[in-house]
């Protein structure tokens, strides 16, 4: 059974999850530790690992060690790259940016790093990854790839993505604004991509507060990803995850 499957039944009460992700070219390994226990004592229910930019394999490496040293939450890695793979994490999103018209991001990088995932026995998740286009700037991810570009009125859009995801086999769907977006993605977005597919749903990007998160939840994200704020306000990580799970 799937992680975020198996996180979510185990839940009390209302059945949400937050994942803290943790950019390893943002700070260094030591200080990525404390931010993990910091934010398994704030209730994140598993460590996310990677980044748009992330290709040094040994600060990967590192980083992951010292979140495992200093937290016993789940490790997922979400990498960008072959390179952003590491033996010390315990699961891997193994994702397409379905999205993306640039065959590095559909399949390339994935076969480069099937055999590693394979090596370093570690669990792969299969996910679904989609852009949505939020901000008038385009994000580091944006002009990273080669979007066939959902804005955020694409509501139908969306939908046909999330559909072929769920056809495709994935076993979760992340709808990401991207790292700093000025807008979240929009709520009766994910409420049209939920009402169709019964996966777990992933949001991320543009969450700043505990009103937005909240406002996601309802919308129907079964999981929250919080990660600029992790870097720029920690202890505001608090608030978004008790607003989050009430």
């Amino acid at each position: 059974m799937a992680l975020i499957k198996e996180l979510l039944e185990k839940k009390e009460g209302k059945k949400v999850l937050h994942f803290t992700l943790i950019d390893p070219e943002d700070q260094a390994p030591s200080e990525a530790g404390r931010m993990a226990k910091i934010s398994q004592g704030y209730g994140t229910d598993a460590i996310m690992v990677g980044g748009s930019t992330v290709k040094e394999t040994k600060l990967v490496d590192e980083t992951v060690k010292e979140i495992k040293e200093n937290c016993s939450l789940p490790v997922i890695l979400f990498p960008n790259s072959s390179e952003a793979v590491s033996q010390f994490a315990d699961y891997i999103f193994f994702m397409s940016m379905l999205n993306s018209k640039d065959r590095k991001y559909l399949l390339e990088e994935q076969l480069n790093g099937a055999l590693l995932v394979k090596k370093f026995n570690l669990k792969p998740i299969p996910m679904a990854y989609i852009l949505i286009s939020t901000s008038v700037l385009k994000t580091q991810v944006e002009r990273a790839s080669q979007l066939d570009a959902i804005k955020m009125y694409d509501i139908k859009k969306a939908v046909n993505y999330a559909l072929a995801a769920k056809y495709l086999g994935m076993q979760c769907i992340y709808l990401e604004a991207g790292s700093g977006a000025e807008h979240s993605v929009p709520n009766e977005m994910i409420s049209e991509v939920k009402k169709e597919v019964k996966i777990p749903i992933i949001v991320g990007g543009g969450i700043r507060n505990g009103r937005v998160a909240r406002e996601k939840v309802k919308a129907g994200a079964d999981v929250i990803v919080t990660g600029t704020m992790v870097e720029e306000k920690l202890e505001a990580l608090k608030e978004i995850i008790e607003a989050m799970k009430k």
